[in-house]
């Protein structure tokens, strides 16, 4: 039951996190998604150059 408890709570302030990230993010969402796709994609060349 502990467990229940600790994991339900765990999700519970993982998505409010979430939407106060969300709400106070200083950029726009089309912004927010443009800047995560350059970090991703910089990390997948990143990982690449080091697997080669």
């Amino acid at each position: 039951m502990r467990t229940i408890s600790f994991l339900s709570g765990a999700l519970c302030g993982a998505a409010v996190g979430a939407v106060a990230i969300l709400l106070l993010a200083p950029t726009s969402g089309s912004e927010m998604r443009k800047s995560v796709m350059v970090k991703v994609d910089h990390i997948i060349d990143r990982e690449r150059k080091n697997t080669s």
